[in-house]
């Protein structure tokens, strides 16, 4: 929980910071311009997967299991071999990017966005070089590089990505060029992050030198770099479908709307920039939750290599509880607030920004349901049963394309179609991943009790804050009445799960400051008989005891 500490006030900074580079963006592009923006996004994102998605996770767990083991010399030997895998996909990834553009944004039903494509495609080998790095360091449950580069990112993003597409719409007046700036920015973002850790792991090279030779025999870099692919390649495709589904789904829609409901390009890629700006506000709350299970993933493996049972039930039952802690008053608070919240958000586009609230009213049902799903991978890559995601996704995934493919082409229902079955997707994978997630861990508390809890909580603070800017709109505009509205619905929500139960003793004394916090808020820790502290293998010694350190 300090590792995802760490990386959850990072996020909190780079969502802020990322905050602050869309909505200049979104003010001052138009939707249209924005779709292609956003259309880059999701050509760059396969290929990111590809490079990225399954072998930071593998290198993550390798070198942990290793260090766990006191195999030092061996963790090094999987970054080497990670390295040089992450650093030729890299560079693949970004050759098919530049060469490919033009066949890439016509198959996505949006030519327009080919110079954006082009612009973004450095961006696949710097964040593929960064991954080999973040997951060496979270496999040491050194979360720190990774929190600072991603800050150094977002603050470069904001001023160099802004920057240049204010000076583009200044001087040559292009919202489709502006958006190429925009994207150009993220380029040199990420390889100013990718520098940065660089550094930092020759300077750990250095300070590793110093601790005592580790005469462990290593194993071959041949059966290493087979081990990282077996482990990864269906992590990568798990998380690949997303990606993919996203794109397929573009390509759908564009040609649904066009093809069948009658609309024109133009009227097809505002309907695009429109749903790319509520998928933007959905995804943020979902970032919240990866520092949880970036940060589960290396522990949890390191005590199932422990035989440690008892903390193996303890770490997934504290993850899922957090993980919903955030995702479920997420869901309720972007429902009722959407409309004020996308005012805020598109100030200067008040007819995008209704258009985007009506979407996001239904996407945000699925926030609860897709923050799930990191830490649910996580607990079942964690016991070596990484195809059950693959699977579990591709029933998900196949559902929401047919249902999009229906619904999309209906003129009254439109981009609607896809925010509908974005849910009903989400909400199918979820199940089927908790499904086996029981047979793994059988004594793991259940996740309806922790969830009871939990949505009286998010149902309280969501009446009260509800009305709290409802009283505010008499005084207020709506879109500044639902700031003070949400800063009460935080407080609120923090009484109500202590009040209610929905946190535990142990779940907030894990957290840095933790003792402080649970006597802050009163919350009482339970009284355990000596008995039952005998019989507990994380403190009667040995590898448990160790850790829990």
């Amino acid at each position: 929980m300090k590792g995802a500490a760490i990386l959850s006030a990072s996020t909190l900074l780079v969502k802020v910071l990322g905050l602050l580079f869309s909505i200049p963006l979104a003010n001052f592009i138009s939707a249209e311009g924005m779709s292609y923006f956003y259309g880059a996004y999701d050509i760059f994102t396969i290929f990111l997967m590809l490079s990225t998605a399954g072998l930071p996770i593998a290198v993550s767990r390798m070198v942990s299991t290793a260090y766990t083991m006191g195999r030092r010399r061996e963790a090094d030997q999987v970054f080497s071999v990670a390295f040089w895998l992450f650093f030729g996909l890299g560079l693949l990834g970004c050759l098919v990017m530049l060469f490919g553009s033009d066949q890439i944004a016509r198959l996505l039903g949006k030519p327009g966005a080919a110079h954006t494509i082009v612009a973004l495609a450095p961006t696949a080998f710097f964040i593929s070089v960064m991954s080999a790095l973040r997951g060496y360091f979270q496999g040491r449950s050194n979360m720190l590089p990774t929190a600072v580069s991603q800050v150094i990112e977002a603050v470069s993003k904001v001023a160099i990505g802004v920057g240049l597409a204010a000076y583009i719409i200044r001087r040559y007046d292009s919202d489709a060029w502006a958006a190429v700036g925009a994207i150009t920015g993220v380029s040199i973002s990420a390889a100013l992050g990718m520098t940065y850790l660089a550094c930092y792991k020759l300077r750990q090279r250095r300070k590793d030198r110093s601790l005592p030779p580790d005469s462990n025999a290593l194993p071959s870099r041949r059966d290493m770099l087979l081990s990282l692919v077996r482990f990864a390649v269906p992590i990568t495709l798990g998380a690949c479908f997303l990606s993919v589904l996203d794109f397929v789904d573009s390509a759908v829609l564009m040609d649904r709307m066009k093809m069948v409901a009658g609309f024109t390009q133009d009227q097809a890629d505002w309907f695009s920039g429109v749903l790319g700006h509520a998928r933007k506000l959905f995804d943020l709350p979902g970032a919240f939750v990866v520092p949880i299970s970036t940060s589960l993933l290396p522990v949890l493996s390191g005590a199932i290599v422990s035989e440690d049972k008892h903390s193996v039930n303890h770490i997934a039952s504290v993850s899922m509880r957090m993980t919903l802690l955030i995702s479920i008053p997420a869901s309720v608070g972007m429902s009722l607030f959407a409309g004020p919240i996308c005012q805020l958000f598109l100030f200067n586009r008040p007819e995008v920004a209704e258009g985007a609230a009506s979407l996001l009213r239904v996407l945000a049902i699925a926030i609860a349901f897709n923050s799930t799903l990191f830490t649910t991978n996580a607990i079942l890559q964690s016991f070596g049963r990484t195809t059950r995601p693959v699977v579990d996704m591709a029933v998900g995934a196949v559902v929401k394309i047919v249902i999009s493919y229906f619904l999309t082409g209906i003129p009254e229902i439109n981009v609607m179609g896809s925010a509908i079955s974005t849910a009903i997707a989400y909400f199918l994978i979820m199940i089927l991943n908790l499904i086996a997630i029981r047979g793994s861990l059988p004594r793991m508390d259940s996740v309806v009790a922790m969830a009871v809890p939990i949505v009286v909580s998010a149902g309280v603070m969501g009446a009260v804050s509800y009305g709290v800017y409802r009283g505010l709109c008499g005084f207020l505009p709506s879109r500044m009445a639902v700031i003070p509205a949400i800063a009460v619905a935080v407080v609120v929500y923090a009484l109500a799960i202590v009040l209610f139960r929905a946190v535990s003793y142990d779940d907030v004394a894990m957290l840095p400051k933790g003792e402080t916090i649970a006597r802050l808020l009163h919350v009482k820790k339970k009284f355990r008989p000596r008995h039952m502290h005998q019989k507990d293998p994380v403190v009667r010694g040995g590898k448990g005891k160790h850790m829990r350190q």
